[in-house]
């Protein structure tokens, strides 16, 4: 028991010299704070704080070949709020004045807040067509709401999360409400060192009116920075396509692959999006001098921002401008002798290099106004005819009759038919063996290659594919770039190409007899308006296929120094189309029948000699028209495919392929 006493004191004991050695430790760095060395620290406590701050680079720009712009940059001025120098007590009523000034003046500040007010029942509703933008408002990182959760819920949860009680004014309760939002989705509340825009692109008046209404007030600065500008936006809008403010899911993307914020401008579609990496540039630091009261003193730049790469496109704008007007002309013309003609497509490519000169897709739209205009905006959504989808690239069609030059080289190549063979054309060709029949528009009687390609003779091409095969139609589909990536730049459909292999993805067993219909371009046959350009292109330079690019050269942005180009005279090889040069001559003289004394003859007397085919493809309506060519025929420059959408009469891909020829050679 005595042990028990004596180990329980010296414990305690123990424990009291600790803490009286912790106590004087404590004593003496108070005396050592104010008394030894407090004059000292008294002078830091009232010296000025420098914080560090991103400064954004310049975007790159983007223009055509031959410099003319289609993305720039101009200067503007903007609201910015800083967490380090703003009066934490009054940042809600810095706020809401602000609000009140913009809207006494009837300007706009940043609003992103997916929320409205019903008119008629003053009560807050979500914005339609705002699904991703509400459930991120809802989710665990922003507001932890339940799914569920009204309107009135959120803003009520932004109130009350930052202590905003103004319940009298509804409007600029939720007008507080989407600035606080906004902070917190920014990031503006995890750093000190962090800033928010509280608006973009003010007035040279409210430019003035902040300068000297809030010139004493700490917290609110003025930035200049550039803003994205389109211009000639309705000449390439889904090739340039557009930037903005980056979403969630670009952030979760992005936010590990440089110095991206959640505030960042980055691209959405088009070269803007695909050319991201070039066009950003890099952020810069400046340093900002606070006073103790908050105020501004001094702004240094310690890390100049380095602008992004300028891309120039292969567009030459003119020859664009010429496609986009045809190709509006004639589907309007088809549209009055088929009334489901709503739209088409149409490429040129330059054949030595496969750069393209221009890409066209009707109907179309401004993208300016598009992404300014309200109105205008929601009049294109809705447009049936999807004015912003980019059917050049994108859209899939049978190829029907344009079809029949590759089959047949395969027929050739496979040596299961010459040029010398003929086969008897009665209206009907039947499978041997079956019922399985293909009709043909003619009486052809025995035809070569060269006349059943001038006429587009379906049974002379099912015999030349029964021939030939599936497989070996399907190898040579993909050397010429059907079914197949084509290298652009941009997002582009892949396409079908019809026979066992996609019968297989389908879930279905491919019928060697379903042949017949795949050579004269139906069956399931499905490519874009891009692929059946670069098919043409690589049958007129003699079967090398490159890859197909919209960006002719990277530079720096003042556009002395080149980083990369696509040169015309080594363009990159994707693949040789794996056809002997003979054979090859054989097809492209072939179609030079057609232009000739075929069903393009109307290019017979052409000033420019060309290679053609024409074709019709059956869908539900009425046909598509489609058109390819090559010109000059000894010497080709250019190619070009041409898709009407239910134009029924090959008139129209045909008049818009000559508008592009005449624009090209003839300078009309």
């Amino acid at each position: 028991m005595k042990n028990q006493n004596k180990q329980y004191k010296r414990r305690c004991t123990f424990i009291i010299v600790i803490f009286i050695f912790i106590i004087t430790v404590y004593v003496l760095r108070l005396i050592d704070w104010q008394i030894v060395n407090g004059q000292k620290y008294f002078e830091l406590a009232n010296k000025n704080n420098i914080f560090t701050v991103k400064t954004e680079p310049l975007r790159g720009e983007i223009l055509d070949a031959n410099g003319l712009p289609f993305a720039q940059n101009v200067l503007e001025y903007n609201v910015i709020l800083d967490r380090f120098a703003i009066n934490k007590e009054k940042e809600n009523e810095i706020i809401e004045s602000l609000i009140i000034l913009f809207k006494k003046e009837k300007e706009d500040f940043v609003d992103n807040l997916p929320i409205e007010i019903d008119k008629k029942t003053n009560q807050y509703l979500f914005l339609k067509d705002k699904e991703a933008e509400i459930k991120e408002l809802k989710g665990k990182t922003r507001l932890n709401l339940n799914s569920y959760a009204t309107a009135n819920d959120c803003v009520e949860k932004i109130c009350e999360r930052f202590n905003y009680t103004n319940n009298k004014d509804i409007e600029l309760k939720r007008n507080v409400a989407s600035v606080k939002y906004g902070m917190l989705a920014s990031g503006y509340y995890q750093a000190m060192n962090t800033s928010y825009t509280f608006a973009k692109g003010i007035s040279t008046k409210m430019l003035s009116i902040i300068c000297e209404k809030y010139q004493d007030i700490a917290g609110i600065r003025i930035s200049t920075s550039p803003k994205r500008e389109l211009v000639n936006s309705d000449i390439i809008p889904h090739i340039v396509g557009f930037a903005g403010k980056m979403s969630l899911e670009q952030y979760e993307q992005l936010k590990n692959n440089g110095d991206y914020t959640i505030e960042d401008f980055v691209g959405k579609s088009g070269i803007e999006l695909s050319m991201e990496s070039y066009l950003k540039g890099k952020k810069g630091e400046k340093k900002l001098e606070i006073s103790k009261d908050g105020k501004l003193l001094d702004a240094f730049e310690t890390i100049s921002p380095e602008p992004g790469k300028t891309i120039f496109l292969t567009i030459d704008s003119n020859l664009q401008k010429s496609t986009n007007a045809s190709l509006e002309k004639y589907v309007k013309m088809a549209h009055a002798g088929a009334g489901d003609c709503v739209a088409g497509a149409a490429v040129v490519l330059d054949v030595r290099d496969f750069s393209v000169l221009a890409m066209s897709t009707y109907p179309s739209y401004d993208a300016k106004k598009f992404l300014e205009d309200k109105s205008y905006n929601e009049a294109i959504s809705k447009n049936r005819t999807i004015p912003i989808f980019n059917r050049a690239i994108n859209g899939t069609f049978a190829p029907g009759s344009t079809f029949k030059p590759l089959v047949a080289m395969s027929a050739l190549e496979s040596g299961t038919i010459t040029d010398k063979d003929t086969v008897t054309c009665h209206r009907i060709y039947y499978y041997p063996g079956s019922n399985f029949t293909n009709k043909c528009l003619g009486n052809h009687g025995a035809v070569p290659l060269r006349s059943a390609m001038a006429r587009s003779c379906n049974v002379y091409f099912s015999e030349a594919g029964r021939r030939a095969g599936i497989n070996n139609i399907n190898k040579f589909c993909r050397n010429f770039g059907l079914g197949t990536s084509t290298g652009i730049e941009l997002k582009e459909t892949l396409g079908v190409i019809a026979g066992p292999e996609h019968s297989r993805k389908i879930g279905s067993i491919w019928d060697n007899r379903i042949t017949i219909k795949a050579s004269i371009g139906q069956a399931d046959n499905l490519f874009t308006p891009l692929q059946l350009a670069t098919y043409a292109a690589t049958i007129a330079n003699g079967g090398h296929r490159y890859k197909v690019h919209l960006v002719k050269k990277i530079t720096d942005y003042k556009r002395q120094h080149v980083f990369f180009e696509n040169k015309i005279d080594s363009p990159e090889l994707i693949c040789e189309s794996g056809i002997s040069s003979n054979n090859l001559n054989i097809v492209k003289d072939a179609m030079r029948a057609v232009a000739t004394s075929g069903t393009a003859s109307m290019f017979s007397g052409y000033p420019v000699p060309i290679a053609a085919k024409t074709g019709t493809a059956q869908c539900t309506g009425s046909d598509h028209t489609l058109f390819i060519c090559f010109a000059p025929y000894n010497d080709p420059k250019i190619a070009i495919a041409v898709v009407i959408e239910h134009g029924a009469k090959g008139f129209a891909s045909k008049g818009v392929a000559k508008d592009i020829l005449d624009a090209y050679f003839l300078k009309k």
